[in-house]
């Protein structure tokens, strides 16, 4: 079951709405000023939750969903968060975060630690804006052209990855180690049809990233 979360950053709509509809969610699910993006995308969320310090509860009002649920402000998770654990005990397969980037950076970083919880669930989890494409890589992945987002392929490792081994990259790796403090895996690009992705220890964030 594919899940989508709309959430409160930044969205450019043109790009959203494009991507939502190829990605064909089974299920929405907004956080907090998420709502206002289903709105403006003429999205009917399954979920609506949040604590709604950014997004009228009056607006809850024009949806006729079923599930609506209220949290505290002061929690121990975001709404994001939130939303991540609803999607997944819905039983989501894969899950599009949207609205996960912005200006604030720690909420952009915290939102990117989701993708990680979900992995370690065992779900398949990407976020992405306009520009750039994010998730957690297996231990052997693989990148191709055809469904290529952007340009540049960038690794960051959390907080390092050993055994890191590329192959059909412009710049590649041979069980070499990567640490978050050095830029080895940043702009990275294809030169095969088909690159391939393989790390023996740590995780790895992938990042496709466009101009």
């Amino acid at each position: 079951m594919r899940v989508l979360i709309l959430t409160g950053g930044a969205v450019e709509e043109t790009f959203a709405a494009d991507y939502i509809k190829k990605w064909n969610p089974d299920k929405v699910i907004t956080a907090d000023k998420g709502l206002l993006y289903a709105k403006k995308l003429d999205i009917k969320p399954d979920i609506i939750l949040g604590d709604f310090d950014s997004c009228n509860k009056d607006v809850m009002e024009e949806f006729s969903t079923d599930e609506k649920i209220i949290a505290p402000c002061e929690k121990d998770d975001t709404d994001t968060g939130l939303a991540m654990q609803k999607a997944i005990e819905t039983g989501a397969d894969e899950i599009l975060l949207v609205g996960g980037t912005g200006t604030r950076l720690d909420h952009v970083l915290g939102n990117i630690g989701q993708l990680f919880y979900a992995h370690s669930k065992g779900v398949k989890a990407e976020l992405i804006d306009a520009n750039n494409r994010m998730r957690v890589l297996d231990h052997k992945s693989t990148v191709s052209k055809k469904d290529q987002f952007g340009k540049y392929v960038s690794l960051i490792p959390i907080y390092e990855a050993k055994g890191v081994t590329l192959q059909g990259f412009k710049y590649p790796l041979n069980n070499d180690t990567l640490v978050f403090h050095e830029s080895w895996g940043i702009s990275n690009e294809l030169e095969a049809e088909e690159g391939t992705i393989s790390y023996r220890e740590g995780k790895l964030l992938l990042i496709e990233s466009r101009d």
